[in-house]
């Protein structure tokens, strides 16, 4: 095979690598259907939906916030899915507003899609709401994306 053919074929290859990602599985709908996980998640807790929340959810989730505790010390804090549930039935989210919220004005939630491979994907949600924001990591189970991580931060405190 001659240089210039070989290179072509590179070429070619590397094309597809780069811009066909049905190559990994992932296709346009999974990104919708990334962003509805997410909202179901966010919205869930918002209007104490539990049924949404658990939609959303992994039944082994993990999600974590970095607390400072008693001596000042950072210390990793952890919640089950089975906590998260109970929250979101019984919790009152209001008092997660960030200063001067409106109530009334509607959630609005924008989902940062960092990457999509393989069935996983990692996100950053951010909402006019709440103050702390998201990164979640996602899977794909059974055709289904499932939030398997949230790694969290307060935006005010």
């Amino acid at each position: 095979m001659q240089c210039r053919q070989m290179f072509q074929l590179a070429m070619v290859f590397t094309t597809l690598f780069f811009t066909n990602n049905n190559l990994w599985g992932q296709t346009q709908n999974d990104t919708l259907l990334i962003r509805e996980t997410v909202l179901n998640y966010l919205e869930g807790l918002e209007y104490n939906d539990s049924v949404r929340v658990e939609k959303a959810m992994h039944p082994d989730l993990a999600k974590r916030v970095i607390r400072e505790d008693k001596s000042g010390n950072d210390k990793l804090s952890n919640m089950t899915a089975a906590t998260l549930l109970h929250y979101a039935k019984t919790y009152d989210y209001t008092k997660l507003y960030k200063a001067g919220v409106d109530p009334q004005e509607p959630l609005k939630v924008e989902v940062l899609l960092f990457d999509i491979s393989n069935n996983i994907a990692t996100v950053k949600a951010i909402q006019n709401k709440f103050a702390f924001f998201d990164y979640i990591h996602l899977g794909k189970l059974n055709g289904e994306w499932k939030i398997i991580n949230i790694l969290w931060a307060w935006t005010e405190r």
